[in-house]
């Protein structure tokens, strides 16, 4: 009786001791989750900043309120919102198995801050590539028919309404859930759900793909468009052509392209050679640029949506994740602080000084002329 009452200690005191390990069922170590959660409160600061940054110069100068320009600011605004979401990630990725809060609610509003924001930005990645192909190619009234203010209205609206279907929709057909993941602990679509899967395939194939085939054929085509034109401006350079063929082409080259051309009349053959030097620097730095867009894009969103699609990497899903939260924050860098315009406005406000940036808006200049 003795032994048998010692053994029934024993087998208590195993199960009081494993219970904490079955209360929390993480797929990740906890020493690998607060590196992790560091990474995530690091992108939240870089990314607030330097989005509320390119949102602000548009909002203080004039010059920067272009078409293209809208794209980059719905970019700015998707990434920001995403943003604000990383705080509260780093909270769930803390948690010891459950939220560690008296209400779920700030987790289910961080699940749907952290999908639409991120839907957001890739379809405004895609808006974005779409609109310089279109910009470059196309002649000004068909570019204008295409981009008036209501049809670019809706396109912003678009990136937002396409991922918040994808997001609330499978839910709403009881496919999947959203919310605390004590796999994952993060707060996001629940793998434990029995159609949890076919959540994770419907946002990866909603949130993905599409932008990522609009971004690859738009900026294919467009470098092929510029190809072409640099080797036709390079043939009509070495042929010397009249001097009513070089005004043809100079005035296809101002209305189909943002690059000034000097006067193509006959040039010796030095400044033959410089002209070809420039244009190939030109063509060298527009692949660059495009090559450097599409790496960025598939080398940071790529591992997430792999985790989410195929069920044996499920593991790697918060370090996708990760990975994919440096794209709010890389974004700023590329399309605002890489653009000269972009750069002059960001610098004077870095500076603080704010009556030097270029055509300021109507805010701006009634602020400034209060203080003198």
């Amino acid at each position: 009786m003795a032994l048998m009452s010692m053994n029934n200690t024993s087998s208590i005191m195993n199960l009081t001791t494993m219970e904490p390990a079955t209360l929390n069922p993480s797929l990740y170590p906890y020493n690998a989750r607060i590196g992790v959660a560091c990474v995530w409160i690091v992108a939240a600061v870089l990314g607030l900043v330097g989005n509320s940054l390119v949102i602000w110069s548009v909002v203080l100068s004039k010059k920067l309120r272009t078409v293209t320009n809208a794209f980059v600011v719905n970019l700015s605004l998707a990434d920001f919102w995403t943003s604000l979401s990383y705080p509260w990630q780093a909270v769930a990725i803390l948690s010891h198995g459950s939220w560690p809060l008296a209400t779920e609610i700030p987790c289910y509003i961080t699940a749907v801050q952290f999908y639409t924001g991120l839907g957001a930005s890739h379809y405004s990645l895609a808006a974005i590539a779409f609109n310089r192909f279109m910009l470059v190619t196309k002649k000004p009234a068909i570019y204008s028919r295409w981009y008036s203010p209501r049809k670019v209205s809706a396109m912003i609206a678009a990136t937002w309404v396409i991922p918040s279907i994808v997001f609330f929709l499978p839910p709403i057909l009881g496919i999947g859930d959203f919310g605390y993941d004590p796999q994952d602990n993060t707060c996001s679509d629940k793998d434990g759900h029995p159609r949890g899967q076919e959540y994770n395939l419907a946002q990866s194939l909603g949130l993905f793909p599409v932008p990522m085939l609009i971004i690859i054929s738009s900026y294919t085509a467009l470098y092929i468009h510029l190809k072409r034109h640099f080797r036709k401006q390079k043939r009509g350079r070495t042929e010397q052509k009249s001097p009513a063929q070089d005004d043809k082409t100079v005035g296809k080259s101002t209305v189909y392209f943002s690059v000034s051309t000097e006067s193509l009349s006959t040039p010796t053959n030095g400044v033959a050679k410089c002209n070809r030097r420039a244009i190939s620097r030109r063509q060298l730095a527009i692949t660059k640029n495009l090559f450097m867009v599409f790496c960025i894009f598939f080398l940071l969103l790529s591992p997430y949506y792999i985790s989410l699609a195929v069920r044996s990497s499920s593991k790697f899903a918060l370090y996708g994740a990760t990975i994919t939260i440096l794209n709010s924050w890389v974004n700023p860098i590329i399309y605002a602080a890489k653009h000269p315009q972009f750069k002059l406005v960001l610098r004077k406000i870095l500076c603080c000084r704010y009556s030097q940036i270029p055509e300021p808006s109507d805010w701006l200049k009634s602020v400034l002329s209060r203080r003198k």
